[in-house]
């Protein structure tokens, strides 16, 4: 486990974390979104990145242990959810696989290449 922002995250968020950092981005851990009951991590999204021009940019790190590698119907309903509760000034969501950051190598790349420097 790692902590961001004082929150405990996943191995996978603290790398995509250290990669934003690197990066020299802004961001918020686990922002509020909404509140669905029931629904698999739907109160918060993983990060929202503040410092991409001229919108933010939500992240959702997709790991195995909710994820199986393909996006269900129900992330999919979740990502449309996050993007219309968030308004029209805003990027499209920005997925990580856990299989993206098994080493912060890897994580950095990623990061680099769908999000991009601040």
């Amino acid at each position: 486990m790692a902590e961001v922002q004082g929150k405990t995250a996943s191995a996978e968020e603290g790398r995509v974390a250290q990669a934003l950092d690197k990066l020299k981005h802004n961001y918020i851990f686990q922002y509020q979104v909404f509140n669905i009951t029931g629904v698999k991590g739907s109160f918060v999204l993983d990060f929202l990145v503040l410092s991409t021009v001229p919108f933010s940019t939500p992240v959702e790190v997709f790991g195995e242990y909710y994820h199986s590698g393909d996006i269900t119907r129900e992330d999919q309903l979740r990502i449309e959810r996050i993007e219309f509760e968030l308004g029209p000034n805003i990027n499209e969501t920005v997925i990580v696989w856990g299989n993206e950051a098994q080493t912060q190598e890897d994580t950095d790349g990623v990061i680099l290449r769908k999000i991009g420097r601040a």
